[in-house]
């Protein structure tokens, strides 16, 4: 049997296959081709370690630093107890040149006094009449206001004799302290107390009995103060004339003279109390 196995013949050396020497062209375009792998490979690396790079500079970098607090204080409960907090608290940085405490404020819906009732009877609606004497305006022009959304407060003199009077003498330094009291108070009511739209301030009468008049807000005139830290506007921790620089009593007056009027409560034609306020050059 093993003689009978024939051996493949071997092919003749011209059927072998040929192997065909690279050329130099064909030399030069794996090297061109070796070549740009390589820089691709160098540019992907550049940018993983661009990517590693910003994403540690972010890491390490420290977080923005938070938007100041409006205040440092804010009252906490319902709208009620919100305001009676505000009442409480704002009257009592103000101080006599004594040290006493100036004033002390009552809040409230803005109501009046009804004898034949149990309660107050809530003021249905706010007449503002224009200052005619700053021009574009006539007396006619009144701007009317609900009643409902409004917060009322009363400040009452301390140690100045009965009905809450309060002295402020010929210099008017007092005057400009329930200024500020008014301004803070309406800040305060605005920023804290969503749903109301009106704050109606009253000055507490002088010894006379004579009305010292009233500070009315709408909550549109202080947006812009509304919007930073309060301690921008009123800086001063102890609210004494001789605390406030002059550029807080510029605030204060730039604030509160254009919005400080006489007032009265008289009845519509439905017999619904109303508030009518009189900038004090009107009629006088």
């Amino acid at each position: 049997m093993a003689e009978d196995v024939i051996a493949a013949p071997t092919p003749p050396e011209s059927e072998l296959p040929l192997q065909i020497a690279p050329t130099r062209r064909d030399r030069a375009r794996k090297s061109s081709y070796r070549l740009r792998f390589g820089i691709l490979y160098v540019g992907l690396a550049a940018i993983v370690g661009a990517g590693v790079g910003t994403f540690v500079v972010l890491a390490s970098r420290p977080a923005p630093p938070e938007a100041a607090a409006w205040s440092s204080w804010e009252p906490s409960g319902s709208k009620l107890a919100r305001v009676r907090q505000i009442a409480d608290r704002i009257p009592k940085a103000y101080k006599q040149p004594n040290g006493e405490q100036l004033t002390v404020s009552q809040a409230s819906q803005l109501a009046v006094p009804n004898p034949g009732a149990s309660g107050d009877t809530p003021v249905a609606s706010i007449f503002v009449r224009p200052d005619a004497t700053r021009g574009g305006a006539e007396e006619s022009d009144i701007d009317t206001y609900s009643g409902a959304d409004a917060v009322a407060y009363g400040l009452c003199g301390l140690g100045a004799g009965a009905h809450c009077a309060l002295n402020l003498g010929a210099s008017g330094e007092r005057l400009m302290l329930l200024s500020r009291q008014a301004l803070e108070l309406s800040l305060y009511t605005f920023k804290y107390v969503s749903d109301v739209n009106s704050v109606v301030v009253f000055l507490p009468p002088s010894p006379e009995g004579q009305s010292n008049g009233s500070v009315f807000f709408r909550r549109g005139d202080v947006a812009d103060e509304l919007r930073r830290p309060i301690s921008h506007l009123l800086p001063a921790r102890t609210p004494r004339i001789e605390a406030l620089s002059d550029i807080e009593q510029g605030n204060i007056a730039r604030l509160t003279r254009p919005r400080t009027y006489t007032f009265e409560f008289n009845a519509a034609g439905d017999g619904k109390p109303i508030l009518i306020l009189t900038p004090p050059t009107v009629g006088s």
